[in-house]
């Protein structure tokens, strides 16, 4: 080996770590093949919106729907008897529901959170004079505008992004195929 003829300790820890390193972009380098094709087929199956994020398919859904749509979808990969099916479903529904009331308890709070707000901003207006109200409507409006500019320039980078990564994964696939 190379290392053998090196007489310089720190020249051969040098070079085993440089031959080391090589390895392992070498094995890091190779295709990776999938190791769960059921979760590629599980996501392929999902619909996706333009921007990338799932579809919720449960929204809107009474809890005894959602039960039923996990219990069934579980059902299909999993093969329960009737026994686990009834058990799942329950344990399913009772999940549905506690989450139906946690979502719930978290719009109320919202509302009351917003209420609290508009009640707050009208009662620091009523102490300002008008000409100092002028001054604060036009500083939120110009805090709008920025941030509206911002939320447009980062929207626009993200769907960039987004373009060069469908670009990419066109490119690969047509690599693979030739």
């Amino acid at each position: 080996m190379i290392v053998g003829f090196i007489k310089n300790k720190e020249m051969k820890k040098l070079m085993l770590s440089l031959a080391l390193s090589g390895l392992m972009l070498a094995g890091f380098a190779q295709e990776k093949k999938d190791v769960k094709p059921e979760m590629k087929e599980m996501q392929t199956s999902m619909h996706k919106h333009k921007s990338g994020r799932m579809h919720d398919s449960f929204k809107n859904k009474t809890p005894e729907e959602v039960a039923k749509m996990k219990t069934d979808r579980m059902d299909q990969k999993l093969k329960f008897t009737d026994k686990q099916r009834k058990d799942i479903y329950a344990f399913n529904l009772k999940q549905a529901k506690d989450h139906q009331k946690l979502a719930a308890e978290h719009k109320e709070h919202r509302e009351k959170i917003k209420k609290q707000r508009v009640a707050e901003h009208e009662k620091m207006m009523g102490m300002l004079t008008p000409e100092q109200q002028k001054t604060l409507k036009d500083s939120y409006a110009e805090n709008r505008k920025m941030h509206k500019e911002h939320w447009k320039k980062d929207r626009q980078l993200k769907r960039k992004d987004f373009k060069k990564i469908e670009v990419n994964k066109t490119n690969d696939a047509e690599v693979k195929a030739s």
